[in-house]
């Protein structure tokens, strides 16, 4: 087996040319920040996580504008530099201004696992003080449970194609198991058993070979990702299947070794993984923080869909659109007017009752009608050769669903105006 060798580490000159290109077209911009440490950014393999932070006081027309100018230059570096192709498979996640990121009602566990980057230090150190001085809460313990749960069980093969992996990809499955859908959980772990956040996943995997038991799992993940996945025998059938036992087998040690850790669950070292996930989801969530959670990556998917949308020929987006649109109907329609129904009137409301009780009132007709129409074209069936299109008409349709969300955000946020309401499950 040939492998290309491990490249050599741009991600900072790749972060700094996005930023720097995203606020020449969006002034509002304040700071980039990326999902885990700059460690754990594996040159050739990994993708990156952005999170944009914006200045405040921005209104529904200000998001529409930052989303298609993020998307355009987005796309115009996907054209220039074909090998930055795996670094932007996505456009950036969540999107917040400087008051959410200290609004204790918006508050993210994930934004503790967060590196600032570029822009404004004043800001960057602000959110960083802030988030250092909040305590675990119950909200925190959900988050990482959650995590956890999603990633328990044996690893599904053909759950995570290589995308855009250009001359690496033979080096993928090693890299898929065991940073993509092992380390998660083992963090999340950690983060559990020390009731404090871990940010990097190397750190996390050192601080699990402390804390749990059968530490040669971990020694042979860390190897691994220092070897860049060189290592021919690990691809081996046999071999590949003893290794994915060895990973789902060491997730069952930690989870039995959480059962005096956590408190919103009843831990039992026999529990299957869909009985995991079952007591998970069980647990009630306030519904504002469902409402953030379910469309938290909302503010720039117009611009993530139009640039999936563009033909690029050496991006792929087989895999990608029908992963994004999958999800938009349940996310983005349902989930978001079920909890907005549960806060503002105190019922379980179908989605459309929803709707129809906010049309002529919060919402103009005109939004509704939108909403209406984005969801029944994210509905319909979705063919390989329809996909570029379908992403493409969802784009120019998506406005509604911006502006509903900002338009809710604000509302609720205005209907639970006491933080200490958002300690409490609900119910």
């Amino acid at each position: 087996m040939e492998f290309e060798p491990k490249p050599s580490n741009d991600f900072q000159e790749f972060i700094e040319t996005y930023y720097e290109r995203c606020l020449a077209v969006c002034p509002q911009l304040r700071g980039i920040a990326g999902k885990w440490n700059f460690e754990d950014l594996i040159p050739g393999l990994s993708d990156f996580d952005a999170r944009l932070v914006f200045e405040d006081g921005l209104v529904e027309k200000d998001w529409a504008a930052i989303s298609i100018n993020v998307g355009n230059v987005h796309t115009e570096l996907a054209i220039q530099y074909p090998h930055w192709a795996r670094k932007l498979e996505h456009n950036p996640g969540q999107n917040l201004t400087h008051a959410e990121m200290l609004d204790p009602i918006l508050y993210n566990p994930e934004s503790k696992l967060w590196t600032f980057y570029a822009g404004d230090e004043g800001i960057s150190t602000s959110i960083r003080k802030y988030l250092q001085t909040k305590p675990w809460t119950r909200r925190d313990e959900l988050f990482y449970l959650k995590k956890f749960a999603a990633y328990y069980g044996p690893y599904h093969r053909g759950i995570d194609p290589p995308v855009n992996m250009g001359r690496w990809e033979n080096k993928y499955p090693l890299h898929s198991r065991f940073m993509h859908y092992f380390t998660p959980p083992v963090q999340a772990a950690v983060a559990l058993a020390q009731k404090k956040p871990v940010r990097g996943k190397s750190d996390s995997l050192k601080t699990a070979r402390r804390l749990f038991p059968v530490p040669e799992v971990i020694d042979m993940v860390l190897d691994a990702v220092e070897r860049h996945y060189e290592i021919t025998e690990y691809y081996r059938e046999l071999r590949l299947g003893q290794i994915e036992a060895q990973l789902e087998s060491y997730l069952c040690e930690v989870y039995a070794a959480l059962w005096d850790r956590v408190t919103l669950i009843d831990v039992d070292s026999s529990d299957t993984a869909q009985e995991l996930r079952a007591k998970v989801s069980a647990i009630p969530l306030d519904p504002v923080e469902e409402f953030c959670d379910c469309t938290r990556f909302g503010r720039l998917m117009r611009g993530r869909l139009d640039f999936y949308a563009t033909d690029i020929p050496w991006f792929d987006t087989t895999w990608l659109i029908p992963n994004e649109v999958r999800r938009m109907p349940k996310n983005f329609i349902q989930r978001s007017l079920l909890t907005y129904g549960k806060v503002r009137w105190n019922e379980d409301l179908a989605p459309e009752t929803v709707l129809a009780r906010l049309e002529g009132n919060l919402l103009t007709s005109p939004i509704c009608q939108g909403v209406r129409t984005f969801a029944s074209l994210a509905g319909r069936e979705l063919t390989k050769e329809s996909q570029k299109r379908r992403a493409a008409e969802l784009a120019c349709t998506y406005e509604p669903i911006q502006c509903m969300f900002e338009l809710l955000r604000k509302d609720l946020r205005r209907l639970t105006e006491e933080p200490e309401q958002f300690s409490r499950p609900a119910g």
